[in-house]
């Protein structure tokens, strides 16, 4: 496997644990998330990963089928953290 792949894979998991720890603490707090400055930098995190060009590499890499069948990737669906973010801001006018 290349350093690509490797890259990519690590990077992936990363983005999906900080995704599914955001996912869990909105879950449970709604918007109040936004209060607490650690949330917000991982947050950040992974909004420049959705935004920065990244996602859209590791996505076309999946869409090609380089990455590994066990990697769990729903930071790659591609309505997944655009709903999240959407619900968030829905979340802070209600």
């Amino acid at each position: 496997m290349d350093k690509m792949i490797k890259d990519a894979i690590l990077r992936i998991e990363s983005m999906e644990e900080l995704f599914d720890e955001l996912s869990a603490r909105f879950d449970s707090v709604g918007s109040d998330i936004l209060n607490d400055e650690r949330y917000r930098e991982k947050l950040d995190i992974l909004t420049e990963y959705y935004e920065g060009g990244l996602w859209m590499a590791d996505y076309e890499l999946d869409e090609s089928g380089l990455l590994p069948c066990d990697l769990k990737r729903g930071i790659l669906s591609e309505d997944g953290f655009y709903n999240f973010l959407f619900e968030l801001e829905e979340s802070k006018i209600d």
